[in-house]
């Protein structure tokens, strides 16, 4: 079950060796006219996937690449379901990690290998086997493990000195020290700072959820594939995660608010994207990094989150234009270009972190990651909509945490049994 996988550096590095002279192959014209395939993003002109695009472009190859954004992976994929229906599948589509059923299942994401065996398995070569499960859905490979990011925590270091706090921060912080240390914020800074407003945000979503729940022992959907939401375990880390908000140390908001209000120096302590890491420490709040918070006498059991790029087009000629888009991702020179945005490197490629701000996201990645919960299912895409809701009832206490996980389990089991 993909659930669990757990994703080791150090099983990444194991067989590489063995797979760098298999790495993608030699990228060469390869279309007697130009074809043009469009990729339906959720990344826009201004980030770093144009870049790859660009020099892609750059080699004529005989096939054109155009990046259209379409959104979050949710409203991109929303788009898809419709463009879909009206039988124009996009040519390729940057899909979430979480939506790998609903993109085979539902949405019809090609087998690279059915497309060209040849070519795909060059293709994954450039990956290391660790990471291959999660683009492995029904048997079929159905993209390029593309991005790969953690939630770690980030501090505002110049609240974290003014509240009197210790600057060397624990290598496997807990939430013990983190709740400790956001009381002492409240307690010396709330209604004496000029811009201080919350000690912390645990960022209101599944991911960060997800987490808590793995960090206590708990699933979300178990080793047999089965919902866990009822358990014990489960329960626990939920209550853990919800504490400060109740405690009046987290003022939840949306993702763009917590992100702005962090970079405003209105938050002291945020959990969030490892990606940050490539904004959030040059900007006004000089962040500085530790690792994802464990519970206290718990195994840490982090997961990871991002997405695959995947093949939608019916059309064979399409198809094999993507394939060849997908060989210059996979290669050395594309996953140098792409590094520069923060993800994790899931290639065999030995490509250097881009800032030490990046550390705990590697060190988390080395202790092992799953992924984050990707929902069984032909309806796997309301699935998400459905426990995203659950999370913000419990964590705003319009239903008690307990009763909370127990309605989420219920209305998933009845959709997912539903198909």
């Amino acid at each position: 079950m993909v659930q669990t996988s757990r994703l080791s550096r150090r099983q990444f590095l194991a067989g590489a060796t063995a797979l760098a002279g298999a790495g993608a192959t030699g990228l060469r014209p390869a279309f007697s006219a130009d074809a043009q395939i469009e990729i339906s993003s959720t990344w826009g002109a201004d980030k770093p996937f144009q870049k790859v695009v660009d020099a892609f472009n750059d080699k004529k190859l005989g096939v054109t690449v155009v990046n259209r954004f379409d959104g979050d992976y949710e409203a991109a994929t929303a788009k898809a379901v419709a463009s879909i229906a009206a039988g124009r599948p996009p040519a390729m589509m940057i899909t979430g990690w979480k939506f790998g059923y609903f993109a085979k299942r539902t949405l019809g994401a090609r087998d690279l290998r059915e497309i060209n065996a040849a070519k795909a398995e060059a293709i994954a070569a450039n990956f290391n086997p660790s990471v291959l499960p999660l683009v492995t859905i029904d048997g079929a490979l159905i993209g390029l493990p593309w991005a790969m990011s953690t939630p770690i925590t980030f501090i505002n270091s110049t609240l974290w000195r003014e509240a009197g706090l210790d600057p060397a921060l624990p290598e496997n912080p807990d939430t013990d020290w983190l709740y400790g240390a956001a009381r002492q914020l409240d307690s010396k800074l709330k209604d004496k700072h000029a811009t201080y407003r919350s000690a912390l945000a645990l960022s209101n979503n599944e991911w960060t959820s997800q987490s808590f729940i793995q960090n206590a022992g708990g699933f979300i959907i178990d080793p047999a594939g089965k919902l866990a939401l009822n358990s014990p375990e489960a329960v626990a880390g939920m209550e853990q995660y919800c504490a400060p908000a109740f405690e009046g140390l987290w003022l939840p908001v949306s993702a763009k608010e917590q992100d702005a209000a962090f970079e405003a120096g209105a938050l002291a302590i945020c959990t969030t994207s490892s990606t940050r890491a490539t904004v959030f420490p040059f900007g006004a709040a000089k962040a500085v990094t530790t690792k994802f918070p464990g519970l206290p006498g718990q195994a840490r059991k982090m997961n990871s989150g991002g997405n695959f790029l995947a093949v939608y087009t019916r059309n064979q000629e399409q198809a094999e234009a993507s394939l060849a888009f997908l060989e210059f991702c996979a290669s050395r020179e594309g996953q140098s270009i792409w590094s520069s945005v923060g993800y994790l490197n899931t290639s065999v490629h030995d490509i250097p972190l881009i800032n030490e701000f990046m550390k705990p996201a590697a060190g988390q990645l080395t202790d092992g990651l799953t992924a984050e919960t990707i929902w069984p299912g032909k309806r796997g895409l309301e699935g998400q909509t459905i426990w995203r809701k659950w999370v913000s009832r419990m964590l705003l206490k319009e239903t008690p945490v307990a009763d909370g996980m127990k309605g989420a389990n219920d209305e998933l089991a009845a959709l997912i049994g539903a198909g």
